[in-house]
């Protein structure tokens, strides 16, 4: 009995001093299966490109616009000819000189020393005759002065050799700056020289020019700014007066206004 009490004491001994290790520090408790390690990347991750920002250009550049055609060479001002001794001037101050008239048509009105010719509404031609002598050989200088002018088809001019209103020449303008020379004999139209650019007329109103005529027998040039365009040859009428015209399509209104005419005999 005596061992038994003394072996109950030995354990009674051991499992206290495991409770108060226990309250002080804790009992540890380890795995027997060791963890695995997490594997570390073993390269540089390699992301995908940014998309560019696409820069907005607000005022894009664009070509230099060619032009339409190529300009052409006109022979210069050394051309003009030599010209005699004063036959006639006109200031535009006499309405007794040239037809006025107010119409459905269009009206020819004389003031500030200028006959115009205006059209407003409705497809329409019109021409003031001028109360002058019949002239056969000349240079005719005349001052013309474009305000409105702005349909392709729409024209104005000069008549000359005029023997009435079925026998002349008559060199016209259109709106886009081009020439044209016909000639009426016996009420029948006959193109002598048909439409084309020439270098000293621009296309549209408002513009200023000086037109010139030489008429030397059957010999006719055509002069604009002084600068020569263009002859032609034509029997057909020798001699006769002067007018003044303007077309319309009726699709914008025209007006344009001549001033200073002057006759020169042309030097032989």
């Amino acid at each position: 009995m005596a061992a038994s009490r003394s072996f109950l004491l030995r354990i009674s001994s051991i499992l206290l001093c495991v409770f108060i290790c226990s309250g002080c520090g804790g009992i540890q408790i380890q795995s027997m299966i060791t963890p695995s390690e997490t594997a570390e990347p073993t390269g540089t991750a390699i992301l995908p490109p940014a998309a560019p920002t696409e820069e907005i250009v607000w005022f894009p550049p664009t070509e230099t616009p060619r032009p339409l055609n190529t300009p052409t060479r006109y022979v210069t001002i050394s051309t003009f000819p030599k010209i005699g001794d004063l036959l006639l001037q006109d200031s535009f101050s006499d309405e007794g000189t040239w037809q006025t008239f107010r119409s459905d048509q269009g009206n020819a009105v004389m003031a500030n020393h200028e006959l115009t010719l205006a059209i407003q509404n409705g497809e329409s031609s019109i021409t003031s005759y001028a109360q002058l002598p019949y002239q056969a050989d000349f240079y005719l200088s005349l001052d013309v002065k474009l305000s409105l002018c702005s349909y392709h088809e729409d024209s104005y001019g000069f008549l000359f050799r005029v023997g009435n209103s079925d026998n002349y020449y008559r060199w016209q303008i259109n709106c886009l700056g081009q020439t044209k020379l016909e000639r009426r004999y016996k009420g029948e139209l006959l193109p002598l020289n048909d439409w084309a650019v020439n270098g000293q007329v621009r296309p549209g109103a408002p513009q200023k020019m000086n037109i010139g005529i030489l008429a030397r027998g059957s010999t006719l040039k055509f002069y604009i700014n002084k600068v020569f365009l263009f002859e032609t040859n034509d029997t057909v009428l020798a001699e006769g007066g002067f007018g003044l015209f303007a077309h319309s399509e009726g699709y914008s209104p025209l007006t344009v206004s001549f001033s200073n005419l002057e006759l020169y005999a042309p030097e032989k």
